[in-house]
C-alpha cells in the first residue's frame, strides 16, 4: 500500500512540476490567452449575471485548466492570465499541496474576480508569491442549478469561481493555493 501511495505522489508531482520548470515563452503566453478567452466565454454562457460581474471587476485572473491529483497527499497546479480592462497584462503559475482525505485526479477552471483595487494591487506586487488564505480571504461563489449567481459572496474583495470540473476527486478547495508571476522569455 505504501508503494502505491508513494508512486501516485511521484507521478502526480512530476506531471504538475514538469511544466512549471519549463521556460514560459511568448508562444505559451499566446496559447494561454486563447485558452483563457475560451474559459471566460464558457463561464459567461453558463452563468447568468457573469457578464455584469466581470465588467465591473478591477481585474480577473483566469486559470483555464488547473490539474489536481493525489492520494492522501495531493498537489495541484496550472497557469493563469491576469486581465485588466479585458486585456492580458501578466501571467502566473498556480500551485498547492494538500494533505488529508483526498483521492483521485481532477481538472477544472478557476476565475478570481478582483472587486477592489487594493486587492488587485496586493496580488500583482510580485515581491513574493501570493497565497490564498494567508494574503487574502477569497469568497467562493456558487452558481445555482439555473446557472444564476448566488449574490451573497459577490461583493467581497476577491471572489473565486470554479467550473468545468472533469475527473473524480474527493476534495475541491482553493485554500492554500499560491500564485507566482511568470516572466515571458
Amino acid at each position: 500500500m505504501k508503494s502505491i501511495i508513494k508512486g501516485t505522489i511521484l507521478v502526480v508531482s512530476m506531471l504538475l512540476t514538469g511544466q512549471a520548470l519549463a521556460a514560459f515563452t511568448a508562444s505559451d503566453a499566446t496559447k494561454l490567452e486563447s485558452d483563457a478567452s475560451a474559459a471566460l466565454a464558457r463561464f459567461k454562457s453558463q452563468t447568468t449575471g457573469a457578464e455584469d460581474l466581470l465588467n465591473h471587476a478591477k481585474g480577473v485572473l483566469v486559470c483555464p485548466e488547473i490539474t489536481k491529483g493525489g492520494f492522501i497527499i495531493g498537489v495541484e497546479g496550472g497557469k493563469c492570465v491576469m486581465q485588466v480592462e479585458g486585456k492580458p497584462v501578466e501571467y502566473y503559475t498556480n500551485r498547492a499541496g494538500k494533505f488529508g482525505l483526498l483521492a483521485g485526479i481532477q481538472w477544472y477552471s478557476l476565475i478570481l474576480v478582483f472587486n477592489d483595487q487594493a486587492s488587485l494591487d496586493l496580488f500583482r506586487t510580485g515581491k513574493r508569491e501570493f497565497e490564498i488564505g494567508a494574503d487574502a480571504s477569497v469568497a467562493v461563489a456558487k452558481v445555482g442549478a439555473s446557472g444564476s449567481l448566488d449574490t451573497t459572496n459577490l461583493k467581497g474583495p476577491i471572489v473565486a469561481f470554479t467550473f468545468g470540473e472533469k475527473g473524480l476527486m474527493g476534495d475541491l478547495s482553493i485554500e492554500g493555493a499560491t500564485f507566482k508571476k511568470l516572466l515571458v522569455e
